[in-house]
């Protein structure tokens, strides 16, 4: 409700006057489930399901020296705050890493994103690639150090199983649901300010290699043990013929 509020408030309405005690709700994990009883002041029906995928086949990997980061290009995605770590992060500022940013959005955001690489010294650090899907999407993950979902609100962020679908770990900001992440040691979930973020690209730049190694091996796997469409279809058979049923 931050973002186009004025958009999304008069449905909002139209669901707590008209149709809320017959929706059936679907949230992707316990934050959003909270979110949306928030929202309403009688008691909803709510079933929480994680967005399962369809997991793309291990493209081959050619290991490069960028970070990655790859979505819609809009202020929410905090993009400004992880170029302007780049300019606080003394490993990257003396590595060959550099940042690529896949993704479309607004024209004037984006070139506003483009004069803040350039104010900070960075135009030759930061590589806008503009919109990949298919293969080339996969293969720009999977030869990735390591990408960024630093956004200042998230309810899932596919991009991460996305990643982690090739191996590349991912680090995700405070405001979306993946701490396990680390509790999987499969990624960083952290404060998405420019400052920590500098401080967690210098830690990853850092990282020795058997340790960036570990952070790689597992990613794919938990990826497949929990969120693949092919072995947790049921769920969603089940809950729709619950729904038939009434």
């Amino acid at each position: 409700m931050r973002f186009s509020r004025w958009r999304k408030w008069p449905v909002l309405r139209l669901y707590h006057a008209l149709i809320s005690r017959r929706c059936v709700f679907h949230s992707t994990c316990d934050a959003e489930t909270e979110y949306i009883r928030n929202q309403f002041k009688r008691p909803v029906r709510i079933i929480q399901i994680p967005n399962y995928v369809e997991i793309a086949e291990l493209a081959k990997r050619e290991p490069s020296n960028y970070l990655l980061y790859v979505g819609r290009i809009h202020r929410k995605k905090a993009i400004d705050s992880l170029i302007k770590s780049l300019a606080l992060s003394q490993k990257f500022l003396s590595s060959a890493f550099i940042l690529k940013i896949a993704g479309t959005g607004d024209e004037q955001y984006v070139d506003g994103l483009k004069q803040l690489a350039n104010d900070l010294g960075l135009s030759g650090k930061v590589e806008f690639v503009g919109h990949m899907e298919g293969a080339a999407k996969d293969k720009l993950y999977a030869d990735a150090y390591w990408t960024f979902m630093p956004s200042h609100t998230e309810n899932f962020g596919l991009v991460v199983l996305e990643s982690l679908a090739q191996n590349t770990p991912v680090l995700a900001s405070k405001e979306s649901p993946w701490k396990i992440l680390e509790d999987e040691k499969i990624g960083f979930w952290t404060d998405n300010s420019p400052e920590t973020l500098a401080q967690k690209i210098d830690e990853i730049i850092a990282m020795p290699a058997e340790e960036y190694d570990r952070y790689r091996q597992r990613g794919r796997a938990f990826v497949e043990e929990n969120f693949d469409i092919e072995t947790n279809v049921g769920r969603w058979d089940d809950l729709y013929s619950s729904l038939a049923e009434k």
